[in-house]
């Protein structure tokens, strides 16, 4: 059912749009209300909240709310985020769209402005916004016809994590904004950032921000003096939400050694690995596979399809791990996260607080596990001030905006002998009430994640493999009779990836059955990898490094 144009006053209309989009047992919170309320007044609104604590609805309730024949412009940075919102938002009966890139370059897409008519809602990338030649002519015609209610920004952190790196269109949004909609209000929502954050994104769109208690002083001289779209009303609020569990324990020596803590710990419970790099996501992925784990790896470098299939493994459950860069937290909505594993030494504090934020929001319990070493400092800064990783690979950053300041602020907050939740929301400027505090994370000396002795036991498992390999690949090993299906499926994905990148057909592959016989016979030799049943010189050439690490 099409969710109709709503009628009456301003507050009524809210009201009506709340109805739409809430479940019938939900209600709307203070900040959201205030935050949908000023965004109905015509006033720019900053959305500081964490995540989980209901942002979209603070800007969908507006748009629905707003005049017949007026859309809404999201811009946000992830394809799978905007899919989430919008297929909700149409399972409610609301007309709302995503148009960016591939999603657009189908033979059978109808013409832009035909797709866009009508739309309460419309999802866009800020490069699908700014490049493309059809949405460039859309949005002129459409401010020519006064047809945009309101630009928001979903995670508007982007704009200065990324807008001087890789994602340079997102600072260019400034000098759009200031060119073709000078006087449309504008919505920044990000459950990450500090005052000084705000006051420079202020600083960025040109806007002069003000709290909700300045704004009610001002009172009707708001409206009536015509600055309403100018002023930046910060709505904002940050709660302990005492069903995480923070904790923060050295890293292991090795990456197998982490790899089995990790195991040991999430087993097969709902789990986010944050890394780095690209390159570090598919190794820690690599390793967490070997130790018996179903895992998946998830990267802004990795084809859209096999993107999306990854993604809608986790969601179903086929996997129980997804290795990832900082991007991945973006774009999911799944409540039920149990496990929030930081591998490497996240870039801020502002990035670690958006990452956890998708943990445990069911309101269940569940851990953030930083695992830290002080070498992940050297890293992490090359990391945050090259575009390039630090090698030929493919070990690209996820983020550029990070400082040395951050990193120190980061390796501090790892550090402290106490309170960590103290000292991460006074890094955002809120009180933390220490009395309150449920204790259940284990604040004081950083302690070991891993024990000697099974440090040992993994040294020994890593010579007993390699014994074997030196053995020769004749026949199936003792420990190949069960070889988990994650394990085969990552592999199958990744010959899959490198036959895609060759340009060769699917035919030119590895099937499954073929990968899963390669991995129980472990053939030490491309010649011996050659003679197995459905291999061959070609093939063995191509894929055989792809195993050589197993």
């Amino acid at each position: 059912m099409r969710a109709k144009c709503l009628v009456g006053t301003a507050a009524e209309r809210l009201e009506a749009a709340y109805r739409v989009l809430l479940p019938s047992d939900a209600r709307t919170t203070a900040v959201q209300e205030a935050a949908a309320v000023c965004a109905a007044r015509g006033f720019s609104v900053f959305l500081h909240l964490p995540t989980g604590a209901g942002k979209s609805l603070a800007f969908q309730a507006p748009a629905l709310a707003a005049p017949p024949g007026r859309a809404t412009l999201v811009v946000s940075p992830l394809l799978a985020l905007m899919h989430d919102q919008v297929s909700a938002l149409r399972r409610k009966g609301v007309r709302a769209v995503q148009v960016a890139g591939e999603l657009q370059r189908a033979r059978d897409a109808p013409p832009l402005a035909q797709l866009l008519e009508g739309q309460r809602l419309v999802y866009t990338t800020p490069e699908f916004l700014l490049q493309n030649a059809e949405m460039r002519r859309w949005v002129r015609h459409a401010a020519e016809r006064e047809a945009v209610e309101r630009v928001v920004l979903d995670e508007a952190h982007c704009v200065l994590e990324w807008g001087n790196s890789f994602r340079p269109a997102y600072l260019e949004l400034s000098h759009w904004r200031a060119r073709v909609f000078a006087s449309l209000p504008l919505t920044l929502a990000s459950a990450s950032v500090t005052d000084s954050d705000i006051a420079r994104l202020a600083a960025v769109f040109h806007l002069q921000p003000v709290s909700l208690t300045e704004l009610e002083a001002r009172g009707a001289t708001a409206v009536a003096d015509g600055s309403t779209s100018s002023l930046l009303v910060v709505v904002q609020q940050l709660n302990d939400r005492a069903n995480l569990r923070l904790e923060v324990q050295r890293k292991p020596a090795s990456s197998a050694a982490a790899a089995r803590t990790i195991a040991s710990r999430v087993r097969q419970q709902p789990t986010i690995v944050y890394c780095l790099t690209r390159r570090e996501a598919e190794d820690v992925c690599l390793a967490l596979v070997r130790v018996g784990c179903h895992a998946g790896v998830y990267h802004g470098g990795l084809p859209r399809k096999r993107r999306e299939f990854v993604h809608k493994q986790w969601m179903g459950g086929q996997l129980s791990i997804i290795c990832a860069t900082s991007a991945f937290g973006m774009g999911i909505d799944r409540a039920d996260v149990r496990f929030v594993v930081h591998h490497s030494l996240p870039l801020s504090l502002s990035s670690y607080l958006q990452q956890i934020g998708r943990a445990g929001r069911d309101g269940d319990p569940a851990v953030c596990l930083l695992l830290f070493d002080e070498g992940d400092k050297t890293r992490a800064s090359a990391i945050g001030t090259e575009r390039e990783g630090l090698d030929d690979s493919e070990s690209f950053p996820v983020s550029n905006g990070s400082s040395h300041v951050d990193l120190e602020e980061v390796a501090a907050f790892c550090s402290s002998d106490g309170c960590r939740k103290e000292v991460m929301y006074a890094h955002f400027g809120f009180p933390f009430d220490g009395a309150a505090c449920p204790r259940n994370c284990n604040c004081g000396p950083l302690g070991d994640a891993i024990s000697s002795t099974e440090e040992e036991e993994d040294e020994d498992v890593e010579s007993r493999r390699k014994q074997r390999k030196r053995g020769g690949g004749g026949g199936a090993t003792p420990e190949s009779a069960a070889i988990p299906k994650g394990q085969i499926e990552y592999f199958h994905q990744r010959v899959l990836s490198e036959s895609k990148r060759l340009g060769l057909p699917k035919r030119e592959a590895l099937s499954r059955r073929v990968v899963q016989d390669i991995l129980e016979r472990q053939p030490p030799t491309e010649d011996e990898m050659a003679a197995l049943r459905g291999v061959g010189a070609d093939r063995a050439s191509r894929y055989f490094s792809i195993f050589v690490s197993y």
